[in-house]
């Protein structure tokens, strides 16, 4: 039997490296092959190959041809898309080229929109009656004092397509929301902590300043789901992630029945609306206590493989599920953990192999 080929698309960062550390040591049967719109990314030369390929913004029409012309090459069992940006445009090519789609690990384009925008995120989880933050899009000037008047102060300010928490502030005076109501793709969002925390850490800017780093991003609750092919769940997995550090957080298994009812509820509505493949819920306590969720995405997250140390092969279900093949069982610990680390780790590029993919436009590891 051949080994099973799998696509990573931006195979070179968080995400992708995830995946990757979950099959490290379990690629007897696997041909690991990933793409990248840069050459400069460490991870890249863990693969079995690596293909540069434009930036899809720039480019959508090159970048799908690229695509198309590695899929062929390479005869790729599965394609996992690690951006947002890749799921969105992995799931349209699913709709126009049909007899591809049940080699990719998502569903519908217009699902795959729903997570990827907070906006229509805030509409989904109205639509299906699911714990959503309230929102109101940028722009309604008209609804702002009463969105205020209803939520207090602070509310948060986010891009309505950002990742990695980038752009996103805390309003905490009204002259802040007229200014962000201006702001062009973003939504007001009600805040999920506890006001009182930040109107302390106000006063203590005032007295003592500045701190260099700071964050309110407290204990999230995150849950990972996976739907099958046949729109079936296979697995919800609930967690509590903490931020203990600059760039470490930590991660424990969450048996909250409230958590898991809302990992429930989602998967559900997400398979009825023709989702395929990986969905991750993030939520947190609102003051009143109640779980309330804030983001969905829909793809493997940056916590993969600390979810692995915990005993969830989500990746290796993922396979499974979507080729019909089993890979070699994941390493497991004696006893399972209560708790997995996940800190930033330093690497390096042999300058070599990135000069090679830079000149050719794609490397691939020498075997003895």
């Amino acid at each position: 039997m051949r080994p099973l080929t799998i696509l990573l698309l931006s195979g070179g960062g968080l995400t992708g490296s995830n995946v990757m550390a979950c099959l490290a040591d379990r690629r007897s049967n696997l041909r690991l092959v990933a793409t990248s719109d840069t050459p400069r990314e460490p991870a890249l030369f863990n693969f079995d190959a690596t293909y540069l390929a434009p930036r899809l913004v720039d480019s959508p029409a090159v970048f799908e041809r690229r695509m198309l012309e590695i899929i062929e090459r390479e005869s790729v069992d599965l394609v996992v898309p690690c951006r947002d940006e890749d799921v969105a445009w992995l799931a349209g090519l699913g709709e126009r080229r049909v007899e591809l789609a049940p080699r990719f690990l998502c569903g519908g384009k217009s699902t795959a929109e729903i997570a990827n925008d907070k906006w229509l995120s805030f509409h989904f989880g109205q639509k299906n009656a699911l714990p959503f933050a309230p929102s109101l899009l940028c722009g309604d000037t008209a609804n702002a004092a009463a969105f205020v008047e209803q939520h207090g102060f602070p509310l948060v300010a986010k891009p309505r397509y950002g990742v990695d928490s980038k752009g996103i502030v805390l309003l905490t005076r009204f002259a802040q929301v007229v200014r962000a109501m201006q702001l062009s793709d973003y939504v007001l969002q009600k805040f999920l902590g506890v006001p009182d925390e930040v109107d302390s850490y106000l006063n203590a800017l005032e007295q003592d300043g500045i701190p260099l780093f700071h964050s309110f991003q407290g204990n999230k609750r995150s849950l990972q789901v996976l739907i099958g092919p046949d729109q079936g769940i296979r697995h919800i997995v609930c967690t509590r992630n903490r931020l203990i550090g600059q760039a470490a957080r930590s991660i424990v298994v969450d048996r909250d029945i409230e958590t898991r009812t809302i990992g429930e509820r989602c998967a559900q509505a997400f398979a009825g609306a023709g989702w395929r493949g990986p969905l991750n819920i993030q939520c947190q306590p609102a003051s009143s206590g109640e779980l309330v969720i804030h983001e969905f995405n829909v793809r493997f997250t940056g916590a993969t493989a600390a979810r692995l140390e915990l005993g969830f092969d989500e990746v290796g279900a993922a396979i499974l599920a979507f080729t019909g093949q089993s890979i070699e069982p994941a390493r497991r610990w004696r006893e399972t953990p209560d708790v997995a680390l996940e800190r930033l780790s330093v690497r390096a590029a042999d300058e070599r192999n990135v000069r090679t993919l830079a000149e050719r436009g794609e490397w691939r590891r020498q075997f003895p």
